[in-house]
């Protein structure tokens, strides 16, 4: 089991997209997503922590793991995700990789420090979570 966990975990979880390389693993706080390959877990976290520094300032909110709600890491994750498959041209039809998803991206960009950040930051804060279920 790998200790490096996904930048982009809430997205697996959800099961709204995959990875090859995530496996679940259940710890203390609940479920969360390990990534087996050190590359592509080094990959995703630069990639995260581009869309952090652009997207937090048009949330007002900081960097801060204090006071950042939960729900503005999910919007990122989802957000960008979902900005960038749409980017590419790539239908929405099905689950995508995410590894293969970021692949695909920076080659078509020239590597991952050219992929159209700020030209995601309207995805992302227009994102809308999913309400969740309650139990009866």
């Amino acid at each position: 089991m790998s200790d490096n966990r996904c930048a982009f975990s809430s997205p697996l979880i959800a099961e709204q997209y995959a990875c090859h390389f995530g496996e679940q693993v259940v710890r203390r706080g609940g479920t969360e997503v390990a990534c087996c390959d050190p590359a592509a877990c080094s990959r995703c976290e630069a990639v995260f922590e581009w869309l952090k520094q652009v997207s937090l300032p048009a949330f007002g909110v900081e960097d801060d793991l204090t006071s950042m709600p939960h729900s503005v890491i999910q919007k990122i994750q989802f957000g960008s995700l979902n900005g960038l498959q749409n980017q590419l041209g790539i239908e929405p039809a099905e689950r995508v990789d995410i590894d293969q998803l970021l692949n695909h991206a920076a080659e078509q960009y020239g590597g991952i420090d050219s992929l159209p950040y700020t030209g995601l930051v309207d995805t992302i804060t227009a994102y809308q979570l999913k309400r969740r279920q309650h139990r009866r």
